[in-house]
């Protein structure tokens, strides 16, 4: 009786399904009355390294099917995942709407004004949306528009490879929840404190900036890791398998201060991009939001634990930098060392599992 009990309480959540041009995160979470187990986790390459092919974050049916052929094989059960669109797909949109409590018809109006801004028809997207902090007498909202036509033909992709979209999350909230920030979109927001969340892409990075439980502020960044292994495999002629170390920033005893160095080379410039985009978001947050202080930096996804990048957004920015780490992850990696670096790429994945479409 007590192990039936048990078993009904607790709930698989879907795969969490995070894929850029370089390689596919997965997470895979049980849910036990509060708590988050982590049932499988996965990072492995694209189906080819080969750099002269050009390759974007979408997989083809083939190569989603060996994808999921891994995952199998990797301990995650079942067919059902959570993926997010990309935010060169999506579009965010800043605008100023009726109160609720107007009675007006306030998705309408917002999608006729996003169509406009779009230049495509109102019925081209789906959207979601939700009130900003009130600025005086202004009361704006954040919303963000997603073409149905790029919808519909994941849909049919991933469906054609054998896999059942259970979900697909905006990025930005997927990122908060894998850094375990409890955001939401609702009218619970009493905290006044900003907080910064920076994920380091391959192709691209996102700021995402908050205010209590609410996302106010969303930045692409048109620069990500791709150029460290770039600068890794063409400029210090490593492999594949030293670029990766690269990446990863990790570095054994024997060869660590040469490491090091090409570790700082090959991230430097990145680094230095990062941070004044990164500056350019909160400059203009800290002018909106004038009276809110300034809580915390959290770094996931590539070089989220790496120290020249943290250095250069601590002398510009000034603000405590935290590695978002999911705990229930941390347990889950070994060696221990280089737990932290994996979970910081893991946690968008994590994110995305943790919202139990299932």
């Amino acid at each position: 009786m007590i192990m039936m009990k048990v078993l009904t309480q607790s709930k698989l959540s879907s795969i969490g399904l995070d894929i850029d041009a370089h390689e596919i995160r997965a997470v895979q979470l049980m849910k036990s009355g509060n708590n988050d187990r982590v049932v499988a986790w996965a990072i492995f390459p694209r189906m080819s390294l080969d750099q002269s092919i050009e390759r974007t974050d979408m997989p083809d049916v083939d190569e989603l099917r060996w994808a999921s052929s891994i995952l199998a094989r990797r301990g995650f059960v079942g067919q059902n995942v959570t993926i997010s669109p990309s935010t060169s797909i999506c579009s965010s949109h800043v605008l100023e709407l009726p109160p609720v409590e107007s009675g007006a018809p306030i998705k309408q109006i917002a999608r006729m004004e996003i169509a406009r801004e779009r230049k495509c028809a109102p019925d081209d997207f789906e959207l979601g949306f939700w009130s900003l902090p009130p600025k005086g007498k202004i009361q704006e909202s954040l919303a963000v528009a997603c073409p149905k036509s790029h919808i519909e033909s994941t849909l049919d992709l991933y469906e054609n490879a054998g896999l059942v979209v259970a979900g697909m999350d905006l990025m930005e909230l997927a990122i908060c929840r894998g850094g375990e920030a409890r955001v939401q979109t609702g009218e619970q927001n009493t905290a006044q404190e900003i907080n910064t969340s920076l994920r380091i892409g391959w192709s691209s990075s996102l700021a995402i900036l908050t205010l209590g439980e609410k996302v106010i502020y969303a930045r692409r960044i048109e620069h990500g890791a791709a150029s460290v292994w770039e600068v890794a495999t063409k400029r210090f002629q490593l492999s594949p398998q030293g670029a990766e170390m690269i990446l990863s920033g990790h570095s054994d005893d024997e060869s660590a201060e040469s490491r090091k160095a090409v570790i700082h080379a090959s991230w430097s410039g990145l680094a230095k991009k990062i941070t004044d985009e990164l500056d350019i978001a909160v400059a203009y947050i800290s002018h909106t939001f004038r009276m809110a202080p300034f809580g915390t930096l959290e770094l996931s996804g590539y070089g989220a634990s790496n120290p020249c990048v943290k250095q250069a957004l601590d002398q510009v920015l000034g603000i405590p930098i935290l590695t978002a780490g999911p705990a229930a992850l941390l347990g889950k990696i070994q060696p221990a060392e280089q737990s932290w670096g994996i979970s910081s790429r893991l946690s968008t994945a994590y994110g995305l599992a943790a919202r139990f479409d299932r």
